[in-house]
């Protein structure tokens, strides 16, 4: 990244949290002075997924405080797929990009990204190095992207974690996964529609407060269902 890099579009950048009291402040407020340097006109979109903790008044607080931000808050917890859909269609600028509420893709660790979409549709961010990762977690992640390249012909390192889109493609491509399974759903059909799909790596960080809602049996399991129906048509 060199030190004038910005982008010639405008920018959103979405942060989904769900009981992330801890972290979402920082995460906001780090990404506010980030998108500053990144593109001339910005704007913040958090949802707020059914928080049963203080993210919602956190978030809220923060909005009144600057306005490039906006809290879309859902009153009961809807799942990752749900609050990635709700801030999609609440975005506004011609560049999404979606960080997690915790804190581990902070919007500064995205410049590859950023840079990527210059000549893409969609850019998917991978993780290049991780220490915290259980063995299970492994297990589940190599599992998940086998079989990815069975069902889909999908050949990328990573499909769940930071990606960036231009807000067109979401003309063309409808997204029905309640899941995280959303960001891979996003890969496919951008992929079958002919759009540019590229990707970068990006820094993982350990989270600093809070624990993790993914990378258990029951999200992998949904998410499982939800390679099937895409894979028979139930998702089209």
């Amino acid at each position: 990244m060199t030190k004038s890099f910005k982008l010639d579009e405008s920018l959103s950048v979405l942060i989904p949290a769900y009981n992330e009291e801890g972290n979402i402040a920082r995460v906001a407020k780090q990404a506010i002075s980030k998108a500053e340097k990144f593109a001339n006109d910005f704007e913040i979109v958090i949802v707020n997924d059914g928080s049963s903790d203080q993210t919602g008044p956190i978030t809220d607080q923060l909005a009144k405080k600057n306005k490039h931000i906006r809290v879309i808050h859902h009153k009961i917890n809807q799942g990752l797929g749900n609050a990635l859909q709700t801030g999609i269609k609440a975005c506004k600028k011609d560049v999404i990009i979606y960080i997690e509420g915790d804190g581990q893709s902070l919007l500064g660790d995205q410049v590859k990204l950023l840079e990527k979409i210059k000549n893409a549709d969609v850019v998917l961010g991978y993780r290049s190095s991780r220490k915290d990762y259980s063995l299970f977690r492994k297990i589940l992640s190599y599992g998940y992207l086998f079989l990815l390249r069975i069902f889909f012909n999908l050949n990328f390192k990573d499909v769940n974690w930071s990606q960036a889109y231009r807000r067109k493609i979401f003309e063309k491509i409808k997204m029905k996964s309640e899941t995280p399974f959303f960001t891979t759903e996003v890969v496919i059909k951008a992929k079958r529609t002919g759009f540019r799909v590229a990707e970068a790596p990006t820094l993982y960080r350990p989270r600093q407060a809070g624990f993790t809602k993914l990378g258990n049996v029951i999200t992998a399991y949904r998410m499982f269902k939800d390679i099937l129906r895409l894979r028979f048509g139930l998702l089209d």
